[in-house]
């Protein structure tokens, strides 16, 4: 059995997907709060559903009995219900889970984090360093994801390209290499660990299948909605001062990520090939499916 922490977010969907398709017994722990037809999605696919909470020990211990392995992909930075915070999610409450899947006996546990070392320190980098760091020191068997940029959000509307204002955004000079991932691409990575026999642990680096700057995703992205994107810059200095003044966690980390954007990070080489055999999605394919059309 592999129980699944975040199963009603895009990616813990995703992964609780591909490993129902491999024939793989799935649980997914969800909130009280969690939508209907998110839970009645997963319930389709066959997927366990056990209610728990992350500030609720008991739950997670409930959760994790019989368990083999478990997959995190829990944030808040994105999903927070009233009252929840980077700390009490990210942080607490991946913690919380680490110590059940330990007490339970479980074998492997995989947690989806991203690299902080190139982004100025902010409240989710933070949360995010301290559960590896925990995770480690458990002694549990353990694989930490660090996909680079997801492509659904950092070639979005919201972030970059939005075609209906015809503007894209740059993050700094946009002339450093991104290895820009899709998520299908990340939940792949993640069910074929979890799957695989378990291999001494360690964490995986890891981007899309190209490396490209942001102004060369701005031509893509032209050409797929055939019509010249207005580049809306962001200059360095501006995201540093954004980053320095904010006050609430939520937009320091936003802030945070710009900033490390700006200033280069995000490149990424693809997963080895060798270990992780998969036809990865392009910066094309995602413009194209984005603007309803096909690559050329």
């Amino acid at each position: 059995m592999i129980l699944i922490a975040g199963a009603t977010g895009v990616l813990g969907s995703e992964i609780a997907r591909r490993l129902r398709d491999r024939g793989q017994r799935v649980r997914a722990l969800v909130r009280s709060a969690s939508g209907t037809d998110t839970v009645a999605t997963l319930e389709k696919m066959g997927v366990e559903i056990v209610r728990g909470d992350l500030n609720d020990r008991a739950s997670l211990d409930a959760a994790c009995r019989g368990v083999e392995r478990v997959v995190s992909t829990v944030t808040a930075i994105t999903k927070a219900q009233p009252g929840e915070s980077l700390q009490s999610i990210d942080r607490d409450g991946n913690i919380r889970l680490i110590d059940a899947a330990a007490a339970a006996g479980v074998e492997q546990f995989v947690f989806v984090s991203f690299d902080t070392t190139g982004i100025p320190d902010a409240p989710l980098s933070a949360a995010k360093r301290d559960v590896e760091e925990h995770l480690k020191r458990t002694g549990l068997n353990h694989t930490i994801l660090h996909p680079s940029l997801f492509m659904e959000s950092w070639l979005g509307p919201m972030l970059f390209a939005d075609p209906i204002a015809g503007t894209a955004r740059i993050y700094g000079p946009g002339r450093q290499a991104i290895g820009y991932v899709s998520v299908a691409d990340v939940a792949e990575v993640a069910v074929q660990v979890v799957t695989a026999p378990i291999t001494e642990s360690r964490t995986i680096l890891f981007g899309g299948p190209e490396q490209i700057t942001q102004r060369e995703a701005v031509a893509i992205f032209s050409k797929a909605f055939g019509k010249e994107l207005e580049i809306v810059e962001m200059p360095t200095d501006g995201l540093r001062a954004q980053w320095q003044s904010a006050d609430d966690p939520f937009q320091k980390s936003f802030a945070s990520l710009m900033f490390g954007i700006a200033e280069g990070w995000g490149a990424a080489p693809p997963p080895d090939p060798a270990e992780f055999p998969m036809r990865m999605t392009t910066v094309a394919e995602f413009a194209a499916r984005q603007s309803g059309g096909s690559e050329a």
